[in-house]
């Protein structure tokens, strides 16, 4: 007997490997763009809690009390803002908390200390 041509058992199994091998393919690109995105989105995220540090650190005593916990919109984020005065005996040492939400989920937190002496 002479096999010259493929049996059809063989083309239907050639076609699942190939649609094993395009499914796993698909995953994994999938993942790395929803990887992408959400790194993206933290470090929009990211940087936009440093320049609200930054912003509220140069400012004096009167214009960094009124940050605490405001929040404000930052295109599509919201930016909490929160101050917590430490105990010190002879300067007001504070904590400034920064928290970046986006859809109520909270992306970035980030903490700083500022002095302001007397």
């Amino acid at each position: 007997m002479n096999n010259k041509g493929l049996t059809l058992v063989e083309i239907i199994i050639s076609l699942a490997l190939i649609q094993i091998t395009v499914a796993v393919f698909l995953t994994i690109i999938t993942s790395c763009v929803m990887l992408n995105i959400k790194s993206k989105e933290k470090l929009e995220a990211l940087n936009i809690a440093q320049e609200y540090i930054e912003k509220i650190r140069n400012e004096d005593y009167e214009g960094f009390i009124k940050y605490n916990d405001s929040k404000e919109l930052y295109g599509k984020y919201e930016v909490d803002t929160d101050i917590n005065k430490k105990n010190d005996d002879s300067d007001y040492l504070f904590e400034l908390s920064v928290k970046v939400k986006k859809d109520e989920k909270e992306i970035v937190n980030l903490k700083t200390l500022k002095v302001i002496r007397n």
